[in-house]
């Protein structure tokens, strides 16, 4: 999923960044799941990361969930909300919210700015949305990429930094 990758060998649970895979004895162990927020908080040049879908989690780190239970902690904490959506659209129960229903709910400052920028900001999709976040954009018509042993990363709705972008 996104940035990450795991093994399972008996009941543990092996958690890595991607780039890490085939990484042997060379990573930094994360022991609690208050470490591993720590790590997935900030990016390689130490600053913050407010949108965790953002490609640019911070590689050289291993994190051993023991358990199913705490395994789906591990990637709630480094991907919040996300293996969840991912099983509700297999299952086809997930429910996202369309570009209509996200107009509705901002401001009229913002619904203006919607209107003279016609009526989906593609542009903000383009230069924010598709830059940034790992994510495919529901709400804007997209489907996840299907790729084998992968779980999809989806947007249900526009969030806080396309709002944010779009007023900028």
């Amino acid at each position: 999923m996104g940035q990450v990758c795991w093994r399972r060998q008996g009941e543990v649970w092996e958690v890595r960044h991607l780039q890490d895979q085939d990484a042997v004895g060379q990573l930094r162990g994360v022991a609690t799941l208050d470490e591993l927020e720590e790590v997935v908080r900030w990016d390689g040049q130490g600053k913050y990361r407010p949108l965790r879908s953002e490609g640019n989690l911070v590689s050289g780190w291993q994190y051993h969930a023991n358990s199913v239970r705490e395994f789906r902690e591990a990637m709630e904490v480094i991907y919040p909300g996300l293996w969840g959506n991912a099983e509700a659209w297999g299952d086809g129960r997930l429910k996202f919210q369309t570009w209509d229903e996200g107009v509705v709910k901002q401001t009229e400052r913002v619904r203006n700015k919607v209107v003279k920028t016609g009526d989906l900001p593609r542009k903000v999709i383009e230069e924010n949305c598709k830059k940034r976040c790992l994510k495919a954009i529901l709400w804007a018509g997209e489907k996840p990429v299907d790729r084998e042993a992968k779980m999809p990363m989806l947007c249900t709705g526009p969030c806080g930094m396309f709002w944010s972008f779009l007023e900028g």
